[in-house]
């Protein structure tokens, strides 16, 4: 709990449950369902992957999603450096499953562990592609799978001599990693509205996993299960239900009304603190008007941030970052685990606020872009005390922030009006959206991805009150940012100060995350099909190569023998067609691949 904050409502607002209770709206348990494996070249001498591992990733290896638990996607290999990246070639690449791709492929040594759209996980030669097994789920026909969300796969987690995923119709699930073989599943309910889209983590033999809501007729979770049974542990609720601390919030609504929050961004972790932390993402449908309610000002357990133990899903503490949000801005991205000293500077371009307190030579901070706004926030990691926020994209969603990081919205913009035009910065895509942020240890920087974008919103009036599937039920014009002529953006930002470093732009969305490493340089693709490394220093490009599609995927860095590796995934399936916009922008949607690069030998 944040101390000496109003803002924060006493008690444990997503409550702690037994494993065996479920959400009182949901239907019948699903059935488990099973796959089918094909191991050519299965690997005998796996060795396990260990807790100790996970806590200092070998630098030859890309272990997780992000490189770390901290979540930094930062590699220390430099051989591929601001002096040599020119000579980068493609290696190998290998075509993928169909569906929408925003893999981050995982590296341990030497083999690829790649999770594909539509449950089909593969185990590949790292070095040369070659498939080693591969995992193909039986899934339920496509119109009993309620959501279309959970065909995608950002990452699969590795933990001792077991691959964990969750599947698109929400079974956390363990296969053996010398032969894909499915070891066990366990079902988290839901009756296939709920499911994963970011993959789970695990830590200390809990895996850990939030839930994709956006189609959900009742509340969302985190669960954490025991990796090697998978008896679920704990279970955190993220909405209120009646008489719990935090109804009152929801201003009378029923439960089954409360809907689509869920916790759909990645996790991290900080294993010195033993502390892991995730963000709820907000109502939908995102306008009051659409769900029959008017100026309710909190909406307890949405756009929050949560501190809890790994162990046991407690709450340590918490803190809502966007109360009554009308504009599906989804606080669940990723936060950082940064220590650093702490100097925010005033006068820094956007700065909203700065807490009391805030200035430290060193302090251990949870630092991100946690929302689809672009506000940067900084929190002290071991309280929850507010630090400072600044703004990065162009937003007037909120009016302003005090020092304690309580938040004002923009009342002019709540939608309560259907006949009413609102000019909305950022869109419902960001602003920030889920491509992932990185951050170097070598220069204390953020490297955010961003989408200079607007609209001209109309509230739909054809069908009031709305159902959770029509969370985007607006209509409109989407617009370049307020004095803004490009789309796309990549901004290095400090995280002692706040000031902004260096921005980037470029013509056509650059949808993807982002990859910093040693070697002075970061890495990001393009929805053009353009994939770019970047000098840190100043943002200037020194290497592209157009691939065969959109790149969505994550790129990582990985070496054998010596030689180091960059890969990443690209297919899109997202975003088929230009915005109006980029008319003439080549944007080839489809073809899913994975892409391996490096220096000639």
């Amino acid at each position: 709990m944040t101390r000496g904050n109003g803002l924060i409502l006493a008690g444990a607002i997503a409550a702690l449950i037994s494993g065996a209770a479920l959400a009182q709206n949901q239907a019948s348990e699903p059935k488990p369902a099973g796959g089918t494996t094909l191991a050519p070249h299965p690997l005998p001498e796996y060795q396990p992957v260990t807790d100790a591992m996970l806590r200092n990733p070998a630098a030859e290896d890309w272990l997780m999603m992000r490189g770390n638990y901290q979540g930094w996607g930062f590699s220390s290999l430099d051989r591929i450096n601001k002096a040599n990246v020119k000579g980068l070639q493609l290696v190998w690449s290998r075509l993928m499953e169909s569906g929408v791709n925003e893999a981050t492929p995982i590296v341990y040594k030497g083999v690829m562990f790649l999770g594909n759209p539509g449950d089909v996980i593969q185990a590949l030669d790292a070095k040369t592609g070659e498939l080693l097994w591969q995992y193909r789920r039986t899934l339920p026909a496509r119109d009993v799978l309620r959501s279309h969300w959970g065909q995608r796969k950002r990452s699969i987690f590795l933990y001792e001599d077991k691959v964990f995923t969750v599947t698109w119709d929400n079974a956390v699930l363990a296969l053996d990693a010398r032969t894909g073989k499915q070891l066990w599943e366990v079902s988290r309910g839901g009756d296939y509205y709920i499911t994963n889209t970011t993959g789970p983590i695990v830590v200390d033999g809990v895996v850990i996993a939030g839930s994709s809501c956006q189609e959900a007729p009742f509340g969302c979770y985190v669960t954490g299960h025991d990796a090697r049974t998978g008896k679920e542990l704990w279970r955190n609720e993220v909405i209120p239900k009646k008489g719990q601390p935090g109804d009152d919030t929801w201003g009378g609504m029923p439960f089954d009304q409360r809907w689509m929050t869920g916790v759909w961004g990645p996790i991290t972790y900080d294993p010195d603190m033993n502390m892991a932390f995730y963000g709820s993402s907000g109502v939908g449908p995102a306008a009051d008007v659409q769900r029959g309610v008017k100026g309710v000002a909190s909406l307890a357990g949405t756009n929050t941030r949560y501190a809890v133990e790994p162990r046991t899903g407690k709450i340590i503490w918490q803190h809502q970052v966007l109360p009554q949000d009308n504009w599906d801005q989804e606080c669940t991205f990723e936060m950082m685990p940064i220590t650093t000293a702490v100097n925010p500077d005033p006068l820094a371009d956007g700065m909203m606020a700065i807490g009391r307190r805030a200035a430290s030579a060193s302090r251990k901070t949870l630092t991100g872009v946690p929302c689809k706004t672009s506000i940067l926030w900084s929190f002290d990691q071991a309280k929850g005390d507010f630090l400072w926020a600044k703004s990065t994209a162009v937003q007037n969603i909120i009016k302003n922030i005090d020092s304690r990081g309580k938040v004002t919205v923009n009342p002019e913009l709540i939608m309560t009006d259907i006949n009413k035009t609102y000019h909305q910065c950022p869109t419902h895509a960001g602003g920030r959206d889920w491509p992932f942020s990185a951050y170097s240890p070598q220069t204390n920087v953020l490297y955010v991805q961003i989408q200079n974008l607007c609209a001209d919103y109309k509230v739909r009036a054809d069908n009031i009150p709305s159902k959770p599937r029509d969370q985007y039920n607006k209509s409109g014009k989407v617009l370049f940012a307020d004095g803004k002529d490009k789309v796309g953006r990549l901004d290095a930002i400090s995280v002692e100060t706040g000031r902004t470093l260096w921005s980037w732009e470029t013509r056509a969305s650059n949808y993807s995350p982002v990859l910093a490493t040693a070697g002075g340089l970061l890495f990001n693709g393009s929805q053009d099909r353009y994939f770019r490394a970047f000098d840190q220093t100043d943002g200037k490009v020194l290497w592209e190569t157009r691939l065969g599609s959109q790149v969505f995927g994550g790129a990582v860095t990985f070496s054998i023998a010596g030689r180091q590796y960059i890969a990443v995934t690209a297919g899109g399936g997202y975003n088929p067609q230009p915005l109006p916009l980029n008319p003439g922008v080549d944007q080839v949607s489809g073809g899913n691949m994975v892409y391996v690069f490096a220096l000639p030998q």
